[in-house]
């Protein structure tokens, strides 16, 4: 009886494993559609409405999915602390600290940086539109290695628990 729960448990380990690891590839697709999204929306505000960065930044963080949430939320108080770091310096942190992003997507953030808040509205929407192009492109190829890979995972996952308990028994 102890065998037979031990390999059991083996299978359904090895296959959590296997979707744990096809769910993954999902939440990157979404983490860079909610980035990608956000990025929009701060173009629109800033181009239409001409709000203050400080504020277009806290409606943000209150209107977007994660991670774009932190990012906006995290950036409006580094507006509010410009006397203490320039915010080139607090967005290139912020970038580097959110979860889940490949070096291509913090690539494409990081120029954002050097522009908001700093140059005519004209310039912060070509430097928005190049990061959201980029993020899109990232997303193109996260859902394609979602499609191909998500599938093997889950496969694997449960074949090879059931090979470890076809083996243990």
């Amino acid at each position: 009886m102890i065998r037979l729960m031990g390999a059991v448990l083996i299978a359904f380990g090895a296959a959590w494993l296997g979707l744990g690891a096809a769910a993954e590839l999902g939440e990157r697709v979404k983490r860079l559609e909610a980035l990608s999204a956000g990025l929009e929306l701060l173009e629109r505000e800033l181009w239409e409405r001409g709000s203050p960065l400080p504020e277009v930044m806290e409606q943000l963080s209150r209107r977007t999915q994660e991670p774009a949430r932190t990012l906006f939320a995290r950036c409006a108080q580094a507006c509010g602390q410009l006397d203490r770091e320039p915010l080139t310096d607090a967005w290139r942190g912020l970038v580097e600290e959110l979860d889940g992003l490949g070096p291509e997507s913090r690539a494409a953030l990081l120029p954002l940086g050097e522009v908001l808040g700093r140059y005519e509205a004209q310039g912060q929407r070509e430097a928005l539109e190049r990061a959201r192009r980029a993020l899109d492109r990232a997303q193109v190829r996260a859902e394609e290695e979602k499609n191909r890979l998500g599938r093997v995972y889950q496969i694997l996952g449960v074949s090879g628990g059931g090979f470890l308990v076809i083996l243990l028994l």
